[in-house]
């Protein structure tokens, strides 16, 4: 273990630590928290996207999910759907592209009714030690997580102040 002075800092353990702290395995809302709202999450087809997707529909929201992959989007949102029985629409969105998320956008509101719920959750993952990270892995983890984030919010953000509606962004 590391220690510094009487602070035990790090003490390994064979025993696992749901040993001590069991996970919890259900979303700790009350039911139908959602019910009657919008969310749009962005890498929504895979990943903690998708669990947020799953948890925010079998809390009733309405859930629009958006990557490149929209093979990929529709059996996640045909998957989510089948289980919660509420509506998961899927648009194909690359958020580092604006004309991209501003087409998303026109459609999530099409199909959807404007947000009330935005999950920016794209990102650029490499397994790769950082020192290894090229330039344009770089620039690529970048333009998805900070311009992604950035494009998406902004654009949603303009649709709202038209319609005089507030939002609640997470990242």
């Amino acid at each position: 273990f590391f220690s510094h002075g009487p602070n035990v800092l790090l003490q390994e353990s064979k025993a696992p630590q749901a040993a001590f702290f069991s996970p919890l395995q259900k979303v700790m809302l009350p039911p139908n928290s959602f019910q009657g709202k919008v969310a749009f999450v962005t890498g929504g087809g895979t990943g903690i996207g998708k669990g947020i997707t799953t948890a925010l529909s079998s809390l009733g929201a309405t859930c629009v999910i958006a990557s490149r992959k929209l093979d990929v989007l529709k059996g996640t949102a045909e998957e989510i759907s089948s289980k919660t029985g509420n509506k998961v629409h899927a648009i194909q969105c690359d958020v580092r592209d604006p004309a991209s998320v501003k087409n998303a956008v026109a459609q999530l509101i099409q199909v959807a009714g404007h947000p009330n719920v935005v999950i920016n959750n794209a990102a650029g993952n490499f397994i790769s030690p950082s020192e290894r990270l090229s330039p344009n892995a770089w620039k690529t983890i970048t333009d998805i997580v900070l311009n992604g984030t950035a494009f998406v919010t902004l654009e949603i953000g303009k649709e709202l102040i038209k319609v005089q509606k507030g939002i609640f962004n997470l990242h």
